[in-house]
């Protein structure tokens, strides 16, 4: 059993190219397990690979949405590394709005559609989805959209679709409505720079939330500014003991428990 999960990272990105194996032994002095996130083909197989040398290590492979031109099709060969025993989810994948410096009708059909094939992927291989969803500026349209989609196949395959919103930035109706489709959320470092999100911490039940990094991106208090890492996972998970005022100890045990049981670890 690991002391702490950090259920995504980018731990096989060039940013830790200097430092990775360093970085992964003291994880596991630490007992701290990840999950290493693709974000396209060539990304998805860096992470299997990485996974395949530690065991603390798993990963996802999938198409980012915002790498998604048109034309772009999920290859077969992503279904031959969703079956790679320690790939535990597919994606992240889902729609993001906020970060085309364009995005129209069009370019939201192409995410949707390579969204679907990803889902689709995800019920062959019975592997959870991790979702990206990122709504344009002031607006819940990608988590609106993202849901719909969702419900949908909820219909024809009821608790067969699985899944957790990584970066969980929704409002309580978005919230509710993953918590009625049986999917998790996770929440990153910046609840310990921000109280924006401390209601939706209180609100959820603590066995359907997860802690995540995100690293290299988004660094926890006191590490903003800097580069993050798995190792920095800890502080989210006193965050969210602190905001929901939880014994740290349970919700620590708790948020491993989750990831262990959400991902078949």
């Amino acid at each position: 059993m690991f002391e702490y999960f950090d259920i995504h990272s980018h731990l096989h990105f060039p940013d830790y190219d200097t430092d990775r194996e360093e970085i992964i032994v003291e994880m596991k002095k630490l007992g701290i397990g990840t999950i290493t996130i693709g974000t396209g083909l060539e990304t998805s197989k860096q992470a299997v690979g990485l996974a395949e040398k530690h065991d603390n290590i798993w990963a996802t492979v999938g198409l980012h949405p915002d790498d998604l031109k048109d034309g772009n099709e999920l290859v077969p060969e992503f279904l031959q590394l969703a079956r790679h025993t320690k790939v535990v989810a597919i994606g992240e994948c889902g729609l993001d709005y906020f970060r085309p410096t364009t995005i129209d009708d069009e370019t939201k059909k192409i995410q949707a559609k390579i969204f679907q094939q990803q889902i689709d992927l995800s019920l062959e291989v019975e592997k959870p989805l991790m979702l990206h969803i990122r709504p344009s500026k002031g607006s819940q349209d990608a988590y609106e959209d993202t849901l719909q989609i969702l419900e949908s196949y909820a219909k024809k395959h009821g608790n067969k679709l699985r899944g957790s919103a990584h970066f969980f930035a929704g409002n309580f109706e978005t919230l509710k409505r993953f918590l009625a489709l049986g999917f998790t959320v996770s929440f990153t470092g910046v609840l310990t720079f921000t109280r924006d999100y401390d209601e939706l911490v209180r609100y959820a039940p603590l066995g359907s939330i997860m802690s995540e990094t995100d690293a290299p991106f988004v660094a926890p208090a006191p590490h903003r500014g800097k580069r993050n890492s798995p190792l920095y996972v800890p502080e989210i998970v006193s965050a969210i003991a602190r905001i929901r005022s939880d014994s740290p100890a349970l919700v620590q045990k708790t948020l491993v428990e989750n990831a262990m049981r959400n991902f078949m670890i």
